[in-house]
């Protein structure tokens, strides 16, 4: 009975009212005397203890919850037994769910994706575990006072490795018939695309406030999931736009190689139709190819999501019946097995031509050894994620999409003649390109500023009246990150290396800063204060704005990210006290283990590290009575000076061969921060800006 525990103490939680019933457990919001929070007690009810079957998915929620640690999952707090009583305690989300949203109407387009962009990268990391959902619907998406939405209810999902052959169902189909792909309908092997197939049921949904097949019964709309096209959106609402229509009808195909083959893909063609009408740009379905299903793709979170809640005036929506997880016969999953389509495997095959092979560097001369220790502290950390081919082909042609609309918009960046400076013979041969932030006049504030060293030409990349600084190219050299604080609080932004399509990245209320390129080009990593106490986390983001994840993050300072030119560790600037600046060494995180070794440790600052082109070296800046440039073994072993003007170096570069540093040297004539070339061996040196300049890359 729903009335049997409340006003009891369960375990350590006071049950204050009953707050939801599903097919198979009870919700109460309860209070845990501990921390005297409200949580989500979910429980299976008694009636249910002596049946295997419900014992079995209430368990396999478990497992399958505890090991989700998602933003926009519903985190648990506590699970476990009472009195033989099995129970889940989540966090409790007190503004309802998406369906309850809906009860009011349709939402408009800017909801819409405000919700798709949480919810789909919930999605994507799910399946990247392993774990298809097989029940999603508005009902599962609930929501908190912000706005924030929330992937939940597990109870059917399921585990697609280890767990093959043993799903729990009394009979042969399991779901709700509203939102069944057609091949769960048929009781198929499923694979990631049947979510992808609901996603789209719900996106037509909260665009229309009804869904796309309804019928008597549910068995009729799982037959009409399997053999009926669905209807066109916009005759249930005209204001939505063709765009979104179409991609809305693409999520909805019957075969799963026609829809789209992420959560993320669907989420960026509905960003594209809502924020700028783009229409899908579509080739020809591939043949039908063979079932069985895909693997799960890799994770692919997209970020920012769109703030807006506003909403359009809604059609009115047809009354819900309940349909809460109904088991069909297996004799109606074999019937339907007679209306089999030949679904097909999409794959693109994307080739990405390796990066030139950087030219050795030379060996260093001696010069007045640092002491030194290494010691390695281990942290264990998830490895980062790699994108398949599908999703980076999706990458590759969003990006092109972006830039081709963007370049209309902006002229391009002017260039000056400047006056080569006289250089020693031996620096003659240094070429390639800078970028670095320039003061703009009197005021301290920055520009970005492109230099080609082969004709000493200048470019001004951004003039505004923000802080522009930091900025890195990329690989390829044809875009430039940067951080700048024009819209309040320092954010991660990207153009193109003439200064073009000037993109925000990020968007948030505290400071993202220092961005560095991965060696691939697809990830721009940075260091974000997201508690706001100056210690950071690194966090990356693809160059279009999506795909935002934690890469690290603890108690500790964490800036000036920078990879190796293999793409596996991350050197970076790491504290133990960010207000202590003797406390700051130099680190470095294996992304595929998640060990970090510290690579110095002193009681002096160590900051600012980047790799040498062949990856054997480390140069930092090291403060000690002055600020110096020190190189060391990408291990951490033999330390040493190379190059000490005597004043405040406090930023360092490699040129693209390995045998140059350019770096930032306060001038003691006037006081001014300049760009310095120097030799790897730090005996020659000169300054090449005249009118200011900072935090240089060379590429």
């Amino acid at each position: 009975m729903a009335q049997e525990l409340l006003g009891k103490t369960f375990n350590g939680y006071y049950v204050e009212r009953l707050i939801g019933v599903g097919g198979m457990a009870k919700v109460y919001l309860a209070r845990q005397y501990s921390t005297e929070r409200q949580v989500a007690l979910k429980v299976l009810p008694q009636q249910f203890l002596n049946d295997d079957t419900y014992l079995q998915r209430f368990n396999r929620e478990v497992k399958i919850v505890t090991q989700l640690e998602h933003r926009n999952i519903v985190p648990v707090y506590d699970y476990g037994e009472h009195e033989g009583q099995p129970y889940i305690v989540m966090r409790y989300l007190p503004n309802g769910s998406v369906d309850d949203l809906l009860a009011r109407g349709a939402l408009d387009p800017a909801t819409i994706l405000h919700i798709l962009a949480q919810i789909a990268p919930a999605l994507d990391y799910a399946h990247s575990k392993g774990v298809l959902h097989r029940d999603l619907k508005p009902s599962n998406i609930l929501l908190d006072e912000a706005g924030g939405a929330f992937l939940t209810d597990f109870g059917i999902a399921r585990l697609n490795e280890g767990d093959k052959g043993t799903t729990i169902t009394t009979q042969g189909v399991v779901g709700t018939p509203s939102y069944m792909s057609p091949e769960q309908a048929q009781g198929k092997e499923l694979d990631h695309r049947s979510d992808l197939y609901a996603l789209g049921v719900m996106l037509f949904e909260m665009a229309t406030a009804r869904r796309p097949f309804e019928s008597d019964t549910p068995y009729s709309i799982a037959v009409m999931q399997v053999t009926t096209p669905p209807p066109s959106p916009r005759a249930y609402n005209p204001t939505l736009s063709p765009a979104l229509e179409a991609v809305i009808l693409k999520a909805l195909r019957k075969q799963p190689h026609e829809r789209f083959q992420s959560a993320a893909e669907l989420l960026e063609a509905v960003r594209a139709a809502v924020e700028q009408g783009v229409p899908l740009a579509e080739a020809a379905p591939p043949a039908a190819a063979p079932y069985p299903p895909q693997a799960m793709p890799p994770y692919s979170s997209r970020y920012p999501t769109p703030q807006s809640t506003s909403r359009i005036a809604p059609p009115k929506r047809r009354r819900n019946t309940a349909l809460m997880g109904i088991l069909l016969g297996s004799a109606f999953g074999c019937g339907l097995l007679t209306l089999t389509l030949i679904a097909g495997l999409f794959l693109l095959n994307v080739i990405f031509p390796p990066l030139p092979a950087p030219t050795a560097s030379q060996s260093p001369s001696p010069a007045p050894p640092l002491t030194r220790t290494a010691p390695s502290v281990v942290i264990n950390a998830t490895p980062l994620p790699t994108l398949d081919a599908t999703s980076r082909a999706a990458q590759q042609t969003l990006v092109a999409r972006q830039a081709t609309r963007e370049a209309t918009a902006q002229a391009t960046a002017p260039f000056v003649q400047l006056d080569r400076p006289v250089l020693p013979f031996v620096l003659q041969a240094a070429s390639g390109t800078l970028v670095y932030a320039a003061p703009r006049g009197s005021r301290q504030s920055f520009d970005i500023m492109r230099l080609d060293l082969a004709t000493w030409q200048r470019a001004q990349l951004t003039q505004n009246a923000a802080d522009d600084s930091f900025p890195a190219l990329s690989p390829d050299g044809q875009w430039v990150a940067f951080q700048s604080n024009r819209d309040g609080s320092d954010e991660i932004y990207v153009m193109t290396s003439d200064g073009r399509g000037i993109t925000r990245l990020t968007r948030n209320v505290y400071s993202d800063r220092f961005p560095s390129w991965s060696p691939d080009g697809n990830w721009i990593v940075f260091s974000s204060d997201t508690r706001q106490d100056g210690t950071y986390d690194l966090y990356r983001v693809r160059r279009d704005g999506t795909g935002l994840e934690v890469v690290y993050s603890s108690p500790e300072r964490k800036t000036h990210p920078s990879y190796s030119p293999d793409g596996r560790y991350l050197v970076f600037t790491h504290g133990s006290n960010p207000n202590n600046a003797n406390t700051w060494e130099i680190a470095r995180y294996d992304t595929q283990t998640g060990a970090l070794k510290l690579l110095t440790q002193n009681d002096v600052r160590d900051a600012s590290p980047v790799y040498s082109p062949d990856g054997a070296h480390i140069a930092y800046i090291t403060y000690g009575t002055t600020n110096a440039v020190a190189i060391m073994n990408a291990d951490g072993s033999n330390p040493r000076v190379v190059y000490d003007s005597g004043g405040n170096d406090w930023s360092v570069d490699f040129s693209p061969d390995g045998a140059y540093f350019v770096i930032t040297s306060t001038q003691p004539d006037t006081a001014r921060d300049e760009l310095v070339l120097v030799t790897r061996d730090g005996q020659v040196a000169q300054v090449i800006t005249r009118d200011g300049g900072s935090a240089a890359r060379w590429r």
